[in-house]
């Protein structure tokens, strides 16, 4: 994945931004047992390129990038009410669609998307 998405200072706020990333080098660094520079790297450039792997989270709205073919995607638009791991996957709805049917996606498909919008539940309870 190459394509740069919003910086999620612009998002979130550069305080709910910048905790986020440290908690989520720290859980590389917990879980991987990576050195904390290292994961703040490695999660520092995942998040530039939008990569959901790292950033994927409920409360958020991602938008279909810019040179995917609608009929290739679930919708225009995702919202993302929860994500599971093993594997990864997300409980999504179309904000669009008042029916407000969820289904659940394997998490590479938020890769043809970008994160648009986030009511960032996680960053404010730290």
């Amino acid at each position: 994945m190459t394509a740069h998405t919003t910086p999620l200072s612009l998002i979130l706020g550069a305080d709910r931004a910048h905790e986020f990333i440290r908690s989520r080098a720290q859980e590389l660094t917990s879980l991987d047992h990576l050195p904390e520079p290292v994961a703040l790297q490695f999660t520092h450039r995942r998040v530039l390129r939008g990569d959901p792997m790292v950033l994927a989270e409920p409360g958020q709205v991602w938008t279909l990038r810019a040179g995917i073919d609608p009929d290739d995607a679930p919708a225009h638009r995702l919202t993302v009410k929860a994500r599971f791991t093993c594997p990864p996957r997300v409980l999504v709805t179309d904000p669009d669609d008042p029916t407000g049917e969820e289904d659940e996606l394997l998490i590479e498909v938020l890769e043809m998307y970008q994160l648009a919008t986030w009511h960032a539940r996680r960053a404010e309870s730290q």
